[in-house]
């Protein structure tokens, strides 16, 4: 979907931009950067653009008029006329300015980016990068004067392969309000302090595509056996959760579009359980204010990702985990013992490996 294989950078200006909360203001630029080798070129390119997973994609929202989305509108000029490059990059520097008031948002250098050649769903775009670096790395600097004569100096700098903060602004469907990608390494969780730079600064919002949809659907799945099947069955076993998700995740990989009847059919098949997922579906839709997911496209690249983050283990309270591959839960038999009053787990094998 995105190719950056010619990816160059046609402008960047480098600015600084302080906590509000503390007054440290910001420092202005006097004009663009000019990269002057193209060593320094590569490790920018790879500075920016390392880190970026480009699994969900995001897009520029306001409630009233996408227009009074402050990023958008800065961003859209510049793809209209990239000679506003340098003044709307101003605009950007001031607006994360007043974005930064939480006492725990670290001050850092600002790059806005104008990057062009880039291949993006089989269309050639430009695309406007927004980065910030709020960390310094220590290192030695070791300088060689003569063959036998080494000088040592201690210095602090960007390491190029931890960006902190991060957005590409695709030149994509602007009516829709572009699309986005983040990165957002230095903060994670829910805080204040970790969400201003995708709720405050950019105002965006997960762009429902087939990655979002592939990843919504099946974290239902498993949601439904939690908070459904688990409450209402007093002979509720992990190894049947265990099971469902699995044959969700092969439902999954071997189509490459959902059809929600066809799943039914073939991994809820229980007409009973059918009906509860249908309403629990509903619900989960609603809180999460999703579209109907009842068809399409899958994304296997989110089904990878799901995937490693669904694991088959089975966590007793004897401290004991229980580890079972796909094709091995046949092999494994629950059962209750009457004299110690302890359930247990039985397994059969031929050898042992």
């Amino acid at each position: 979907m995105i190719n950056l294989t010619n990816v160059e950078i046609q402008d960047i200006v480098i600015h600084r931009v302080g906590n509000k909360s503390k007054d440290e203001g910001v420092a202005v630029a006097k004009e663009c950067f000019e990269i002057d080798n193209d060593e320094l070129r590569e490790a920018l390119l790879k500075y920016f653009l390392a880190s970026f997973k480009f699994d969900a994609t995001y897009r520029f929202h306001h409630e009233a008029d996408i227009a009074l989305n402050e990023v958008y509108t800065y961003t859209n000029a510049i793809f209209k006329d990239s000679t506003t490059f340098y003044d709307q990059s101003v605009h950007i520097l001031r607006h994360l300015y007043e974005q930064s008031s939480h006492p725990q948002i670290k001050s850092g250098e600002l790059y806005v980016v104008h990057f062009n050649h880039i291949i993006y769903d089989n269309f050639s775009v430009d695309a406007v990068g927004i980065f910030k670096s709020e960390n310094k790395d220590e290192y030695l600097k070791i300088d060689e004067q003569e063959p036998t004569e080494f000088q040592l100096q201690y210095e602090q700098g960007v390491n190029i392969k931890k960006l902190d903060k991060g957005c590409i602004i695709f030149n994509f469907n602007a009516n829709a309000g572009f699309h986005v990608s983040l990165v957002d390494l230095s903060n994670k969780g829910p805080s204040n302090e970790a969400v201003y730079w995708r709720d405050d600064f950019l105002q965006v919002k997960v762009l429902e595509d087939e990655h979002y949809m592939t990843d919504q659907y099946i974290r239902m799945c498993s949601d439904f056996y939690d908070n459904v099947v688990a409450t209402t069955n007093d002979q509720f076993e992990k190894k049947e959760k265990l099971v469902f998700l699995n044959e969700t995740i092969q439902h999954f990989a071997k189509n490459e579009q959902f059809v929600e009847e066809t799943f039914f059919e073939e991994v809820i098949r229980d007409p009973e359980y059918t009906n509860m997922f249908k309403t629990y579906k509903e619900t989960y839709e609603e809180m999460n204010e999703l579209p109907p997911m009842t068809d399409f496209n899958i994304s296997q690249n989110a089904l990878k990702k799901v995937k490693r983050q669904f694991k088959n283990d089975i966590k007793l309270d004897t401290n004991i985990e229980i580890k079972v591959n796909n094709e091995s839960f046949d092999y494994l038999e629950k059962g209750y013992d009457e004299e110690r009053n302890m359930y247990y787990y039985k397994v059969y094998f031929n050898n042992e490996a």
